[in-house]
């Protein structure tokens, strides 16, 4: 129960989309909030989107923004802001629960093909924190095993030098570890390949052409992910590993 309060706790508008773009984005936030709270979903969206549109976006307001679109039984667009907010915040338990949440009222029902047991326990160790989060405790632990470094090199008691030298070796573990998921984080944040079908439905292609085969069809909210783009196509494959041509305008990249 606790849970499904997130889903109904959020946001913000007034129609006129120039006036909005132009108000602080912090007030904004607030006022969407406050719209959300009130019942009034379609002017949550409005201001939401506003401070999307001014690029301070943040797992918050993407996390916010899914839930005055899923209030507003928009499945499609409450998916793909999840998504948003999952991708710079995975370690989230809200944002992950939404999101599932989110996924049991679209259509398609896709059996994905399951990762190798080894690459899945790295996604899941991996998508404990955001990037922010690794890169800080990178830091933190290489400071540590410098310090420590420095304790080994410098002391003359054997103890002291015995503990600082494991430490410090186990902290520069941690640094490579935490460096590499943060690189890894930014990197899936930064060339995102992935998009949520947006069109209520959609026949994927066998070619970048309206007159080619149709292979399957697609309804709003199943995830994708991109391959290449010939003009106005893009071929797409799904999560059983299925491949096609949509329009790209069927569908928007998380």
């Amino acid at each position: 129960m606790k849970r499904i309060l997130y889903l109904a706790l959020m946001i913000v508008p007034v129609s006129l989309f120039g006036k909005v773009t132009m108000q602080n984005p912090d007030s904004l936030f607030a006022l969407a909030n406050k719209y959300y709270t009130e019942g009034k979903y379609s002017e949550a969206v409005t201001h939401y989107e506003a401070i999307v549109a001014n690029g301070k976006v943040s797992a918050e307001l993407y996390f916010n923004l899914g839930n005055a679109y899923f209030k507003l039984n928009d499945i499609a667009h409450a998916i793909l802001n999840f998504e948003r907010a999952y991708l710079l915040n995975p370690g989230d338990d809200d944002i992950s629960f939404n999101l599932e949440l989110a996924r049991a009222y679209t259509t398609d029902k896709i059996e994905a093909i399951p990762d190798f047991f080894v690459v899945k326990w790295v996604k899941s160790i991996s998508n404990l924190f955001s990037s922010n989060t690794w890169a800080f405790l990178a830091i933190s632990s290489f400071i540590i095993a410098l310090i420590l470094f420095m304790i080994f090199q410098f002391s003359g008691k054997y103890l002291i030098k015995k503990y600082a030298f494991i430490i410090s070796w186990f902290s520069a573990f941690i640094f490579i570890v935490s460096l590499a998921f943060s690189v890894s984080q930014k990197n899936r944040i930064v060339n995102s390949n992935h998009a949520i079908v947006t069109s209520s439905a959609v026949s994927v292609k066998s070619s970048p052409s309206e007159s080619s085969n149709d292979l399957f069809i697609l309804h709003a909210g199943t995830k994708v992910e991109t391959l290449r783009n010939v003009g106005e196509w893009c071929e797409i494959r799904i999560a059983d590993g299925n491949k096609g041509w949509l329009p790209k305008s069927t569908f928007e990249r998380i």
